[in-house]
């Protein structure tokens, strides 16, 4: 594990304006209510594990219920979506159905688009959902190691699915060169010189998340743990948290595989510019296995990210065994519950959350945060100020999105 405080961060960042106008529409949760699904998912407080690892209070935002779609990527997808329709009709001379109402009014012919991206799983699948909404066509490009279970959810969607022979990265490639023979048009999540203006309406989509969590503005957290990936969701985490607290925010902490780390090796490096990695990520983290950061993302995330850190596959399955089995509150020692052997009401037990091996990455990242005894994680609990007080945000971007896999690692 590795633990690296970021000599980047600003107090008062001066961010791309192209993204913060993105991040700034009026129109994007009025997105979302015109879809019949949508649902603030829950936030869940994990009282007896914050007891065990002594921290004052563990809040989890549980995306596994997004949509009925088992991951938070299709807010990403459908906001985006929503904004490249609406530019093609206004550009064409039509009128575009608003914002809370778009989902509810498609008004495109069946077929007019064939929407392609590159996905480890979850966000693919998130395109090709709303592409069937929208009677459109979806083509989703996957490396040659994905599970077989999100082959199968994307296909059941109507999208068509193509195995790249190579990693996530070559995925990204082969979709680009495909779309621009073809005329398809790509809904990525990854941005490159001359593609990102989708990939900012995808970013300004996560915002969704964060706006649930402090709707009612009783939240406070000291300290965010987020699932790095290419930086998309990381970016709209530092937006939002730098935005609405200005003067006093929680600080953030980035997490990604050993192995598939390039945030950390970009923030490491002598210039300060994205890196991409050497070979194939093989984390079991399957949506965080980027070998290459957004460039969109990468402003954000350099400048308003404290904290970046890697986890080993052995931690991300004791998370989500912790999720999976519930921890209890005990009776005192000696007391006349703990003498008869009492057991636990309900009430007394956290609530079991089902996470899938990249949705698990946040909680691993806490124990290792707090189970380490290496002096660069004392230096990094210093650093955030981890103590019996404080509460932390994490984020389970997914539940159980490759069932066989789950079982194997949760028995």
């Amino acid at each position: 594990m590795r633990f690296v405080s970021n000599i980047h961060l600003e107090t008062d960042p001066q961010w791309p304006a192209d993204t913060v106008a993105a991040f700034s529409a009026p129109d994007i949760s009025a997105v979302y209510r015109s879809l019949p699904e949508y649902l603030p998912t829950p936030l869940l407080s994990l009282r007896n594990l914050a007891h065990e690892l002594s921290v004052g209070e563990i809040l989890v935002k549980d995306e596994s219920h997004r949509f009925g779609l088992n991951a938070f990527k299709a807010l990403g997808s459908a906001y985006a979506i929503y904004r490249f329709v609406q530019k093609h009709l206004q550009e064409s001379g039509r009128q575009c159905p608003a914002a809370d109402q778009f989902y509810r009014e498609p008004t495109l012919p069946k077929g007019t688009f064939v929407f392609c991206t590159a996905t480890d799983g979850n966000h693919g699948r998130g395109v090709a959902w709303v592409a069937r909404k929208l009677g459109q066509d979806a083509v989703i490009y996957m490396p040659k190691n994905s599970a077989h279970a999100r082959i199968e959810n994307i296909r059941k969607e109507g999208a068509e699915v193509i195995i790249v022979d190579g990693s996530y990265d070559d995925a990204v490639v082969r979709c680009a060169k495909d779309a621009l023979a073809r005329g398809w048009q790509i809904i990525s999540d990854t941005s490159w010189p001359g593609y990102e203006e989708i990939p900012r309406w995808i970013q300004a989509g996560y915002l969704t998340m964060f706006e649930e969590i402090h709707a009612d503005g009783t939240v406070p957290v000291d300290f965010v743990i987020i699932p790095a990936g290419v930086g998309a969701l990381a970016a709209a985490a530092a937006w939002y948290y730098n935005r609405i607290y200005p003067e006093l925010r929680p600080k953030l902490v980035s997490v990604e595989p050993i192995g598939a780390d390039c945030l950390l090796q970009s923030v490491l490096s002598e210039t300060g510019e994205p890196v991409s990695l050497r070979g194939e990520p093989a984390s079991i983290m399957a949506g965080l296995n980027c070998g290459t950061p957004s460039r969109i993302a990468w402003p954000f995330v350099k400048q308003g990210f404290d904290l970046f850190m890697t986890v080993t596959d052995d931690v991300a399955r004791e998370a989500m065994r912790t999720y999976y089995y519930p921890r209890v509150s005990k009776p005192p020692f000696g007391s006349a519950q703990d003498r008869l052997g009492v057991r636990p009401t309900e009430e007394k037990r956290d609530p079991r959350i089902i996470s899938g091996e990249s949705g698990a990455s946040t909680l691993a990242a806490l124990l290792t945060l707090c189970n380490e005894n290496s002096v660069t994680a004392a230096d990094a609990r210093a650093h955030l100020d981890l103590s019996p007080g404080t509460k932390v945000l994490l984020l389970n971007t997914e539940g159980d999105t490759d069932p066989e896999g789950f079982k194997s690692i949760i028995s």
